[in-house]
């Protein structure tokens, strides 16, 4: 009886129910749209350590993140590390920050990643990497003062803390500090920041950290994993707390939305419940039947919802590919979805004091 009639009033006024959908599927849809920016920042900062290819990566000892962290590391450390058994050969890398402020044209942060044979960039949706002198692999076509590069590759999903990354190597860093606008103090220069490790097959890992740790006391040795790990909780640290209060206001906004929907539905159909309540329906029973009849709504609202969350997800990417906002992901998705649920059962008990008092020979004097 109780299914029947919520079927009943659902498909009693059929575009009624449309923009119910339709506007609560909006609401979700936003929530979705700032569980995958949060989602996408975090992948972000936790490819930078996983995509340069290293079985280890060697730190300043102390330094536990591969980014926004300063690292630098004694000049004599890749002969050390090298001639560890089980050690292939020690990549050197490091990254300098760029801020591009050409007249004319917005302010610009940029990493450069610089790196000799290890390190480079993951995928290039076109061009090669770095083969000669004065060529770049970028994330978008710019000019990085009043450097000439050549553009020789553009790389996919490589950025990460709002900034585009782009890849050189050791040579062409050192004239570009030599001969652009931004020269300054190279003593300053951290030409070695991170070593990374390629190891023998089969080379036991754990023992080879520790005698790199042993030959090289200046230093700190990590799986790609651990310094993606942390990156990821340095990421939550510095804008965790902001993220939070924009996807709490969306929870919020979806809760009003239901709400009032809910409220308005209530209202519309007093003379309705005033008949059940007439005929024995308690309120508990009407109260039931409201919040069926918003989970109800809310699952024929999210297919719609994570559609329009997909559809917005890609037009950012296409127009900002800085940003990442995968609204696919398990954990995030599962979320939101028990998170929608519990919002339309709240949403639809707001308006039980309504039917609470309302009195059904009232309702047909009426």
């Amino acid at each position: 009886m109780l299914v029947k009639s919520i079927i009943s009033q659902i498909t009693y006024n059929s575009l009624r129910t449309l923009f119910t959908c339709c506007a609560v599927a909006s609401a979700l849809a936003l929530i979705l749209l700032l569980e995958g920016f949060q989602s996408g920042l975090l992948m972000q900062l936790k490819n930078v350590a996983l995509n340069r290819g290293a079985d280890l990566i060697v730190a300043q000892s102390g330094v536990s993140n591969f980014v926004a962290s300063r690292s630098l590391l004694p000049q004599l450390s890749r002969e050390r590390i090298e001639a560890v058994d089980g050690v292939v050969e020690a990549h050197p890398i490091t990254m300098v920050p760029v801020i591009y402020n050409k007249p004319g044209y917005r302010k610009s942060p940029i990493f450069f990643v610089v790196y000799d044979t290890l390190g480079g960039p993951l995928k290039l949706r076109e061009g090669k990497a770095p083969a000669i002198a004065r060529e770049i692999v970028i994330d978008e076509s710019f000019v990085v003062a009043d450097f000439e590069f050549r553009v020789s590759g553009i790389a996919t999903r490589a950025s990460a803390l709002f900034t585009a990354f782009s890849f050189i190597t050791y040579d062409d860093m050192i004239d570009f500090f030599f001969d652009s606008d931004l020269v300054g103090d190279i003593s300053n220069l951290p030409l070695l920041s991170y070593l990374l490790v390629e190891l023998n097959p089969g080379a036991d890992r754990s023992a080879v950290r520790v005698a790199i740790e042993s030959v090289e006391p200046e230093a700190d040795v990590f799986e790609p994993g651990e310094l993606a790990l942390n990156d990821e909780a340095l990421g939550r640290t510095l804008f965790g707390p902001v993220i939070g209060v924009l996807i709490s206001a969306g929870y919020i906004i979806a809760l009003l939305v239901v709400g009032m929907i809910a409220f308005a539905s209530v209202h519309a159909r007093l003379r309705n419940f005033g008949l059940k309540k007439a005929l024995g329906f308690t309120n508990r029973a009407l109260a039931i039947e409201m919040v069926l009849e918003a989970l109800v709504i809310v699952f024929l609202s999210f297919p719609l919802a994570l559609l329009l969350a997909i559809l917005a997800s890609s037009i950012i990417e296409s127009l900002v590919p800085l940003y990442q906002v995968p609204v696919l992901e398990p954990v995030p998705l599962a979320r939101t979805i028990i998170a929608a649920l519990v919002l339309a059962a709240i949403g639809a008990y707001l308006p039980y004091r309504l039917i609470a008092r309302l009195d059904p020979a009232q309702v047909f004097r009426n």
